[in-house]
């Protein structure tokens, strides 16, 4: 597993169907980090291929014909210091700024990996796949990994708790969790609106309290997590996921990158 996994390092960039994609720096910042976690060589002209790649995929890539889905881009830099680009559309059941989408939960083992691999995006990302299989075959859309009796990510989202507080709580980085890039660019509104994010363990007790429990992640957006193995969570239904859902797509709106103009 280790082996597979340090074999490359990858990011997924939210992207609108023709040529641009958001959060693009942030997205290179971490593939960096991640990279240099899984021993994994930076290129010097990095940036050069990951946009000469993504301006001649997307020359070649139609636009989806469906309705509610939303284009993703997958940046990946292998062993040998070269960074691929692949596209696909994922369907969602609104990628609307008004419609908050409300999902059921399901608890299932993390996978883990040595030190420093656990919390990277590496190349051995199937456990993460299993998982979303083992939730869709529980009738769930969403599965909330755990270790030592703590949430520390979901399969394709960062799970983000309203306690009864006030404060706002999501996997620490110490636990295993990945470092999520659509958190943090809500974290700036969510504390303007007097709501702190807070970095800890995500325990049943904390579980049991919460007023609510959202997901968000590039895909994913942003979804309420309304039960867990069939148990109700969380009694602020709207107020919270409403709120979480207006700064993800503000901070959308605000972060798109043209690869075009970047190219040149």
């Amino acid at each position: 597993m280790t082996e597979l996994a340090k074999s490359s390092a990858f990011t997924t960039l939210r992207w609108d169907g023709g040529f641009s994609v958001a959060h693009f720096e942030d997205h290179l910042t971490r593939l960096k980090e991640h990279a240099a976690r899984l021993s994994i060589g930076w290129p010097l002209d990095a940036r050069e291929q990951a946009l000469s790649s993504m301006l001649s995929e997307f020359s070649n890539t139609q636009e989806s014909n469906q309705d509610d889905c939303v284009g993703l881009v997958n940046l990946r830099l292998d062993l040998d210091g070269r960074v691929s680009v692949s596209t696909r559309w994922k369907s969602v059941k609104s990628d609307s700024h008004l419609t908050i989408d409300r999902v059921n939960a399901t608890a299932i083992p993390a996978p883990r990996w040595g030190a420093g691999i656990t919390g990277c995006k590496h190349g051995d990302w199937q456990p993460y796949k299993d998982a979303a299989t083992k939730a869709d075959e529980r009738g769930c859309e969403i599965a909330l990994l755990i270790h030592d009796d703590a949430v520390v990510d979901c399969q394709w989202a960062t799970p983000l708790l309203l306690d009864d507080d006030g404060t706002a709580w999501y996997p620490a980085p110490s636990e295993g969790a990945l470092d999520s890039i659509s958190l943090a660019s809500i974290e700036g509104h969510l504390e303007r609106e007097g709501i702190p994010l807070i970095p800890g363990r995500l325990t049943r007790n904390l579980l049991s309290r919460a007023r609510a429990l959202v997901a968000i992640g590039t895909g994913i957006g942003v979804a309420l997590i309304t039960e867990l193995d069939g148990q109700s969570v969380g009694n602020n239904p709207d107020n919270f996921a409403n709120l979480c859902l207006e700064s993800f797509h503000q901070a959308l709106e605000s972060g798109w990158t043209d690869i075009r103009e970047e190219s040149q």
